[in-house]
């Protein structure tokens, strides 16, 4: 038995339309290697491999993350990463 390609299309929608997005966030340290407590923390969607590539990083800086959390939701239209549910609510 062969769907028709209206019913194909019409299933793709209902079940589009039920989809929702996510993605995770990191919160990332980029530290001296000689000096590990001169640091800096950024939150990006780009995991520690990923941000040395997209974004500018010292030859002598490493990255690692210090956390990781899911958001629900997009990222487009520069929407900001969601809070991390861990940080304080002063943050």
């Amino acid at each position: 038995m062969r769907l028709s390609p209206l019913l194909v299309l019409l299933l793709a929608l209902l079940f589009s339309a039920a989809a929702s997005a996510e993605y995770r966030a990191f919160l990332l340290r980029i530290a001296k290697r000689a000096n590990p407590q001169d640091h800096r923390l950024v939150v990006s969607t780009l995991d520690p491999l990923q941000y040395p590539t997209y974004y500018t990083v010292e030859p002598d800086e490493v990255v690692t993350y210090d956390d990781t959390w899911m958001c629900r939701g997009r990222t487009g239209d520069a929407r900001p990463v969601c809070p991390s549910p861990r940080a304080p609510a002063s943050e």
